[in-house]
């Protein structure tokens, strides 16, 4: 009887022990899922606000900002001009000829410059950045680890047509499950933007 009681016992406290194991091991594998969302959702938040910055960038000398200080140094003092775009639209009658009536009307396009605005108000709510613009470089949480940005002028496929190319990356991903052999690009590094085609698109952005 004794010896089936002590039995009894090792079995209940074996049987503690490893229910105290797997909640414990439950409760840090859910602890460090929401530690990765938490990390990720500051990191696409920066990239959100590098590919703003730079589609600003794009907007104001018609290319993307090749290093981290144009770019920065465009979000601190840098202007872009309020355009406004008006059509006029000229009646066929009044310019048209019998062998050209059957053209229709004519619409012009005119664009009016009504004076600038600061780049930082453009990309940030009330222009007021909620971090150091010397730091948009470096990845939030990381210490003085950088993102990686390229950016490119090329042709676009078979054309003799430039267009502008950029791809901005977290190679320090905490997820480790985030990897750049992945085939699928949902869960490669966290970016946006492609060298390979013309696009902004962010992969947390996917379908």
């Amino acid at each position: 009887m004794k010896k089936r009681t002590i039995a009894t016992l090792f079995f209940l406290i074996c049987a503690t022990g490893l229910s105290y194991a797997l909640f414990d091991n439950i409760r840090t594998s859910i602890e460090q899922e929401q530690l990765i969302i938490e990390s990720e959702a500051r990191v696409i938040e920066r990239l959100k606000i590098i590919r703003e910055a730079q589609k600003t960038y794009q907007l104001r000398y018609g290319r993307y900002a090749a290093s981290w200080d144009s770019l920065e140094q465009f979000m601190k003092e840098g202007v872009i001009y309020n355009v406004s775009k008006r059509e006029v639209v000229i009646p066929k009658d009044k310019i048209r000829t019998l062998e050209t009536y059957y053209l229709g009307d004519s619409v012009r396009t005119f664009y009016d410059t009504l004076g600038t605005i600061p780049a930082i108000t453009r990309v940030f709510e009330e222009g007021k950045p909620t971090f150091s613009l010397d730091s948009m470089e470096y990845i939030p949480g990381k210490g003085d680890k950088k993102f990686k940005m390229f950016v490119e002028k090329k042709p676009t496929g078979k054309t003799d047509i430039l267009a502008d190319y950029i791809e901005v990356i977290d190679p320090f991903p905490f997820n480790p499950e985030r990897s750049d052999e992945n085939m699928n690009r949902r869960t490669k590094f966290l970016r946006f933007g492609s060298l390979n085609e013309v696009s902004t698109v962010g992969n947390w952005e996917d379908r």
